[in-house]
């Protein structure tokens, strides 16, 4: 299996490198520290491939709910996690769990239709341009 590059670390098919140091206390002879970093970053990983289909869905609730871009959808999530000081995943299984479920909180209610309206009076020139090829 090619090595993959990430960063400035190297990942690898989970063999020893020849020049790995096998045996050693850390693997594949790293720093302590780089193995601690490492651990953190995929543990990070694996929460972020676990959140992100709730995320999606939430993205597209709040498009079809008000008629919003997937930018500004994603813009309305981030500032309801912050005003409400609740991670963005939870508020986004939360606003999935509306569908079929118990209603937001008002203050998740609230935060939302705050995040909607500053989206919404960003002037269209001051707005990021859309991602992807120009359509004419």
């Amino acid at each position: 299996m090619p090595e993959l590059s990430y960063g400035r670390h190297e990942l690898t098919s989970g063999q020893p490198a020849p020049d790995s140091g096998a045996g050693t206390a850390h693997p594949a002879g790293r720093d302590p520290a780089d193995v601690h970093e490492l651990r953190t970053e995929v543990g990070q990983l694996r929460r972020a491939i676990k959140s992100r289909p709730a995320i999606d869905l939430a993205r597209g609730i709040l498009m079809a709910s008000f008629g919003l871009s997937p930018e500004e959808a994603w813009a309305v999530l981030v500032k309801t996690s912050q005003g409400t000081n609740i991670k963005l995943h939870h508020i986004a299984s939360d606003l999935v769990g509306t569908v079929q479920g118990p209603p937001l909180s008002e203050l998740v209610k609230q935060q939302i239709a705050a995040a909607v309206g500053a989206v919404r009076a960003i002037p269209p020139e001051n707005a990021a341009p859309p991602k992807g090829p120009a359509v004419t």
